[in-house]
């Protein structure tokens, strides 16, 4: 029987591999993952703020998010007035396509997984996320 790793290695582990294999679907819908995850936000929420929005992703300044709605803007995907940004008609395409792409990853990667492992699951790594969160 293989020795079960601990958890820090599990988690590092499987955020290497989502992180991955994003990647690569979201490459094949032609758009970066720093893209898809603004694209998606603005299209759930079109006025996010995307600073804070984005944050649980990755490290997110003002500068950072700007050059990633830059790039959006470029492919004629978002516009822009003032501090709003509006998803275009093409935007929403490129999202519908990624979108396909990031449900199949969702399902290969909770394939064997049934709903209640999985709130027990996601219910435990809340539980630690607040714990250390709250620690002095």
């Amino acid at each position: 029987m293989a020795a079960r790793r601990l958890i820090g290695y599990q988690v590092k582990r499987l955020d290497q591999l989502i992180e991955a294999t994003f990647d690569g679907a979201i490459d094949t819908a032609g758009m970066s993952r720093r893209e898809w995850q603004t694209l998606n936000t603005l299209v759930g929420d079109p006025g996010a703020d995307l600073v804070d929005a984005l944050r649980p992703f990755w490290e997110t300044t003002d500068d950072s998010v700007g050059a990633v709605t830059d790039a959006l803007i470029a492919h004629g995907w978002l516009t822009r007035e003032g501090h709003r940004y509006a998803v275009t008609a093409e935007g929403r395409a490129a999202h519908e396509t990624a979108r396909h792409a990031v449900r199949a990853i969702r399902r290969r990667m909770v394939h064997g997984i049934d709903e209640r492992e999985f709130a027990v699951l996601t219910g435990t790594l809340d539980t630690m996320i607040a714990n250390l969160e709250s620690a002095p």
